[in-house]
């Protein structure tokens, strides 16, 4: 089974480039499974020079969309530090539970990402388990 999972999404998606964008980057959603419920959406900034996640989830699965801003996502596969750039057109990445993952911002823009967990967030069981990767 693959940990990690990233999809660029395809050009023909958006809709006109002249006047905007438009992007439904969850169609790919959680391959038919169940799928993720909307209480657990989040919206991530991530500033210049700064690292968000360092972290994974011990039930849930998390989908994240990147659609503005530049850098890297980190995740450990089979106890190898992988790494993938981001920059330009936007991207989705799941991430299986039990991955340690993180993103740092390489650009000198605000990422911007909208994420999704198959699960609805409880903050008094978070299921977010610090551990550091980058």
């Amino acid at each position: 089974m693959r940990v990690v999972e990233i999809k660029r999404l395809k050009d023909g998606l958006f809709g006109d480039p002249k006047t905007g964008w438009s992007a439904y980057p969850f169609m790919f959603g959680f391959g038919g499974e169940k799928g993720a419920d909307l209480r657990g959406v989040h919206v991530v900034a991530i500033y210049p020079g700064q690292t968000r996640g360092n972290h994974y989830h011990e039930h849930a699965k998390e989908l994240l969309f990147i659609f503005s801003g530049n850098g890297v996502f980190y995740w450990e596969e089979d106890g190898v530090l992988m790494e993938h750039p981001v920059s330009g057109s936007p991207a989705v990445i799941t991430v299986q539970p039990g991955v340690r993952h993180a993103f740092t911002n390489t650009g000198d823009t605000t990422v911007y990402l909208l994420a999704l967990r198959d699960g609805e967030f409880d903050p008094r069981s978070p299921d977010v388990v610090s551990s550091k990767l980058v």
